[in-house]
């Protein structure tokens, strides 16, 4: 039995790296090409590369195309539409087939440089290895200050298996991925549910660096977005927040029936204010309840996570549903 384990850990591995881009053209042969020198430092792993068009709207499916016409370990997966960095990573994670997975950004802020040193935690034993950004100079202050908040927010009232200041940026072995890809919401936050897998996970820090090219595709309003799916998909904490605050203002109701006792000759402004404000929280409870509903209504339709527009060194179609469809 021993020889036969020895046999399997010396046998060379596929790591498939999946990589989502939108408009990420004048990025994607660096980042190839740097993965390509990371991989000639990890003998025991076969790199193999998913590539996701995200709907981008520059030649970045072509360059994907050309790449992957030249090298067979190169995969290209191009979406019907652009279905937001999460969909387009749960495409590249559907089509993995290798021993291990790793998500990777390709505008090289997640550095391909780390990967030897998370699969060498994968050969200690664990199943998810989350990079954590120790250092975050190179984001704005507003983006710092607001990752600051979201992660407070996140690991104190929805998610508190949640590693800080760890993004997309992991890598999975097969178990765990196997373990991920049975999850099918259509409200999606990865690195999520990836933490509350439960196995074995560790982290790995790092600096983040600077984009290599173009600009963000993560501003203010997508940012916004994927924290409120995140509370959303994760947490009533909105919903309590407002029952708390509903209980709140009973308590407190005696304290304003008093001072319109007392101080009738505002009564009139009071009761204005009061109902200023109370109409204001019940709007605000309505729309938390809408979002709610939404998200039930995402998930009761059951549509198709993403629609594949084209492929290439990629098997899809009526036989391989998982590529073309939710599980």
């Amino acid at each position: 039995m021993d020889a036969v384990n020895d046999t399997d850990h010396r046998r060379t591995r596929i790591l498939d790296i999946v990589v989502p881009c939108m408009n990420e053209a004048d990025s994607i042969d660096t980042f190839l090409s740097r993965c390509e020198a990371v991989a000639a430092a990890c003998p025991g792993y076969r790199f193999e590369y998913f590539f996701v068009d995200d709907g981008s709207t520059d030649d970045t499916w072509a360059e994907i195309a050309s790449l992957a016409l030249n090298n067979p370990r190169v995969r290209g997966l191009r979406l019907a539409r652009n279905y937001g960095q999460q969909r387009a990573i749960s495409a590249g994670l559907d089509a993995c087939q290798g021993d291990a997975a790793a998500i990777l950004d390709a505008d090289l802020q997640d550095p391909p440089e780390l990967l030897p040193a998370m699969l060498a935690k994968l050969d200690d034993g664990y199943d998810i290895v989350h990079a954590v950004r120790t250092d975050r100079t190179s984001d704005g202050a507003f983006k710092r200050l607001s990752a600051w908040a979201f992660y407070a927010v996140m690991r104190r009232w929805v998610l508190p298996e949640l590693p800080e200041n760890a993004g997309d940026f992991k890598v999975l072995n097969r178990r765990a991925l196997d373990a991920a890809r049975r999850y099918g919401e259509r409200v999606r936050f990865l690195r999520g549910t990836i933490a509350t897998l439960g196995f074995a996970q560790t982290t790995v820090s790092y600096t983040r660096p600077p984009r290599h090219a173009g600009q963000s595709k993560y501003p203010l309003r997508r940012m916004l977005r994927l924290a409120r799916d995140a509370a959303f998909s994760n947490s009533a904490l909105p919903l309590r927040w407002c029952t708390y605050t509903g209980f709140a203002a009973l308590a407190a109701w005696p304290l304003a029936l008093a001072a319109v006792l007392i101080f009738d000759a505002n009564t009139t402004a009071l009761l204005l204010a009061a109902q200023w404000l109370f109409s204001a929280l019940l709007l605000i409870g309505l729309g938390l309840t809408g979002e709610y509903f939404k998200v039930i209504v995402l998930e009761v339709k059951q549509r198709p996570l993403y629609l594949l527009r084209d492929a290439v060194n990629v098997t899809h179609g009526e036989d391989d549903k998982s590529l073309t469809q939710s599980r």
